[in-house]
């Protein structure tokens, strides 16, 4: 179990891990091997290792339930909500996913840590952090909770991650109200010991529409057949069946509603076809709820009352990070960053992959961050600005770097928020000389920021200094744990027509275009080399999980000794 675990935290679906060992290096641990929430996938291995840990006293098992419950952390929205899996897709999965319960385990998890038990060994900034974040989760919930008409009604299976609005998934999972994911949002509400009035008013809500939306009368009969593809099902009147739910509920009409891998929205089981195999279409999901546990809840909640009005969570700083590949969670030290802060700093990260500091804005990336309404502004650009990126991102470090540096902090600063400069991550490429120097073609932009912070009068966190230093001391082999390895693949490239002159260009050593042939591309000079292995080579630029974490340690100790404010302090955990 503890090998499928991911760097990142998390651990994948749908495999037996106990079977056997994950043998493969931990950056191999994707694709279907990605960490994920969905299918009960991290939530079930960290209750299980917290059981280890306090059986055995293992802290092997402790750590492995630390960078779990960090993943679930890291990867909470912003707006309370989870994605199914962390890092995030283009997908629908990067919506808010109260399909299959996936944020409720998520919720009942947090719950649970607030308690006595398994999880006594957590470190008190952890389980506050999961208390806050179940806060958050419960506040997201309510605000996604949908109106028809003025009246609250239920959820969809799926929910917009900024403005919380429903949203689709697959093909033949609709726009709709649910009837039973719905089911278990409610349940987790009434484990409130005593509601706020907010959270009364959703359940009472919910459990009226889940009493209207019942069909009775009708049976649902599976049709035989030896298509594996898909399933087929009929509806026959009869008054003896018991009671049942739709998946899927028009908004609008309330009606039932099915769909099939076109997308068309159908009313009626016979108008599917063959919808996907094993697909839950109907069941008897609010049946207990409705009979049993709601009525316990109102008994009790008579006894006891309701609790105070919902407080929404205010974080005790806001910090946002700008800049390009290096800062992201994916590629840079964004990850390591969000993993040292303590649960009552909200950290989002704008970084993207390609942006330089005149991208940045034109695409406009930068109008999102002084939205978010931060108090802090962390500022890194350089290694997209150099020279043969384009004229849609170069700038020089003396003239033009500086002057968008400068506007940041101007624009940042009437915003009301404090903006910091982060000089460029060094790249891990050394001199071929055998000097052990580095080869430092980004010095230029972290002089002319280092200036910026100077005339400016803004925090600097010389990440080129300390980064070098340290890349330096650990020498080329020292660095290999902190370095993504990409696989060299076959690429379509240019190559000499017959009789041409094949010259070199002196900025790469690789041969001009001519025409196109099979050939293996070579590794970019600005971002990696190869390794010993010929089909392998490492990234020199970007930065694995340890490798963020390990650069993201030497932003906090800069930022702490730049802003020696005494509540800094603690919004980190180191």
């Amino acid at each position: 179990m503890l090998s499928y675990q991911s760097d990142f935290g998390g651990w994948p679906k749908n495999l037996d891990l106990t079977a056997k060992p994950f043998t493969g290096r931990r950056d191999e641990l994707v694709g279907e091997l990605k960490p994920i929430f969905d299918n009960s996938a991290t939530t079930d291995e960290i209750r299980y290792l917290a059981r280890m840990h306090k059986a055995t006293g293992d802290n092997r098992y402790l750590r492995a339930v630390q960078d779990g419950l960090d993943y679930i952390l890291i990867a909470q929205y912003p707006t309370g909500g989870w994605p199914q899996f962390y890092p995030l897709d283009a997908e629908y999965h990067r919506h808010i996913t109260f399909n299959d319960n996936s944020m409720v385990r998520i919720l009942l998890l947090l719950q649970e840590m607030g308690m006595p038990g398994v999880f006594d060994s957590l470190d008190a900034d952890r389980r506050a952090a999961a208390q806050i974040a179940f806060h958050r989760g419960i506040e997201c919930i309510l605000k996604c909770q949908i109106k028809v008409d003025g009246r609250l009604t239920a959820w969809c299976a799926q929910h917009d991650e900024l403005d919380y609005s429903p949203r689709p998934a697959r093909k033949f999972e609709l726009v709709s109200l649910s009837g039973a994911e719905s089911v278990a949002l409610v349940k987790l509400l009434m484990s409130h010991p005593r509601p706020a009035p907010e959270i009364v008013d959703s359940i009472e809500s919910a459990v009226a529409w889940l009493q209207t939306s019942r069909i009775d009368g009708w049976r649902i009969q599976e049709l035989t057949t030896d298509d594996t593809q898909g399933h087929n099902f009929s509806a026959t009147p009869d008054p003896s069946a018991e009671p049942f739910w739709a998946r899927f509920y028009d908004i609008t009409t309330n009606q039932p509603l099915w769909s099939n891998r076109d997308g068309v929205r159908k009313l009626g089981m016979a108008e599917i076809g063959w919808a996907r195999h094993g697909y839950v279409w109907t069941g008897d999901w609010a049946l207990s709820l409705l009979n049993k546990d709601y009525p316990a809840w109102k008994k009790r909640l008579a006894k006891e009352g309701p609790g105070p009005a919902f407080a929404p969570w205010q974080p005790a700083v806001r910090i946002a990070l700008a800049g390009d590949s290096t800062v992201t969670d994916t590629a840079g030290w964004g990850f390591g960053f969000k993993k040292a802060i303590t649960g009552k700093v909200l950290c989002q990260n704008f970084a993207g992959g390609g942006q330089s500091s005149k991208s940045f804005r034109d695409t406009g990336v930068w109008q999102k961050v002084l939205a978010s309404k931060p108090d802090y502004v962390f500022i890194q650009f350089g290694h997209n600005d150099m020279q043969g990126k384009g004229p849609k991102r170069e700038t020089d470090p003396e003239t033009t770097y500086a002057e968008n540096l400068r506007r940041y902090v101007h624009e940042v600063r009437a915003a009301g928020a404090t903006p910091v400069l982060v000089t460029p991550l060094v790249r891990r490429i050394f001199n071929r000389d055998g000097s052990g120097q580095l080869r430092g073609e980004l010095a230029p932009y972290a002089t002319a920021m280092r200036r910026v912070a100077t005339e400016e009068k803004v925090p600097l966190v010389d990440l080129y200094t300390r980064s070098a230093e340290q890349v330096v001391k650990l020498g080329p082999k020292g660095v290999e744990p902190f370095e993504p390895i990409l696989p060299v693949k076959p690429a379509t490239m240019p190559a000499p027509a017959p009789g041409a002159d094949a010259t070199t260009t002196p900025s790469t050593g690789t041969t001009p275009p001519q025409t196109t042939a099979e050939v293996t591309a070579p590794a970019p000079s600005d971002i990696d080399f190869p390794t010993s292995t010929p089909a392998t080579r490492r990234d020199g630029t970007h930065l694995n999980v340890p490798g963020s974490i390990e650069f993201a340690d030497l932003v906090v100790e800069e930022f702490k000794k730049q802003v020696p404010e005494s509540a800094v302090g603690q919004w980190f955990r180191r």
